[in-house]
């Protein structure tokens, strides 16, 4: 209805059947038409609300910018600040945030809608310190499948157990039901993303116990580190740092 806006039941099947049509003839990578876009893109926002709604935000606090240089093509656009930046800048201005978290990857290491959303949050975020002289945000840069942080890039080490990997996997299955079968899997691993999330923080996991020797976890005063076997790496840092991590990762992706 929201798409094609269309109220009668009749025309609405008759949709739908076109839709069934259009999808299977086409293949991973095709430009969509516009209508197919938007669609896929509310399709991704809901499972996105589904996901937050497992740690108990209702979906009237998640918002989704659609920033203008996603277009749907393999290789997007460069972000601008009109269009870009500015819907960033005004949804900080509304929340006010004291931490930002963000996706940290470099350009080709993956989809580079992540580094580009990067950049938007760069400047976004600069424009907003800019105008009320905030120096006290924190930004959280973490990696997940497509690039990973060496240890010592990372300065926050989270840890991880069984039961909190049974919970990525459960939630990412049940909630992002348009990726349980990725179109553009990892070359490490040809299955759910988050199987080969779950490898990852288990080698992370593996790398700290060689460094501190598994005594540290298995006879640790804590329940929680006693009982880790994962570990996620994330790089906490103050706006500065962060602006000047995002500009060297434009300047070696643009070779300036």
């Amino acid at each position: 209805i929201a798409v094609f806006e269309e109220l009668d039941l009749d025309d609405i099947e008759h949709r739908n059947n076109e839709l069934i049509n259009y999808f299977q003839t086409q293949y991973p990578g095709k430009r969509d038409l516009p209508y197919i876009q938007k669609l896929k893109g509310m399709c991704r926002e809901w499972e996105s609300a589904c996901l937050w709604g497992y740690f108990g935000w209702s979906d009237e606090s998640v918002e989704h910018l659609r920033l203008g240089f996603y277009q749907g093509e393999i290789f997007t656009e460069e972000p601008t600040v009109n269009r870009d930046a500015v819907p960033v800048l005004d949804l900080v201005r509304r929340v006010r945030p004291d931490v930002v978290t963000v996706a940290f990857d470099p350009e080709a290491s993956g989809p580079d809608t992540h580094y580009k959303v990067m950049q938007a949050v760069a400047e976004g975020l600069r424009l907003y310190a800019e105008e009320t002289k905030r120096d006290d945000l924190k930004i959280i840069g973490y990696r997940n499948i497509w690039y990973r942080f060496h240890p010592a890039e990372a300065n926050v080490y989270v840890p991880v157990s069984l039961n909190m990997l049974t919970l990525q996997h459960s939630s990412f299955m049940h909630t992002y039901i348009s990726q349980k079968d990725a179109s553009f899997p990892s070359y490490e691993h040809d299955g759910p993303f988050p199987e080969l999330a779950q490898r990852i923080q288990v080698d992370q996991y593996d790398t700290l116990s060689t460094c501190l020797g598994r005594d540290f976890f298995y006879e640790h005063p804590s329940a929680l580190i006693r009982a880790t076997r994962g570990f996620v790496f994330i790089r906490e840092m103050e706006l500065d740092e962060f602006a000047t991590h995002s500009r060297e990762l434009k300047r070696r992706a643009e070779n300036l």
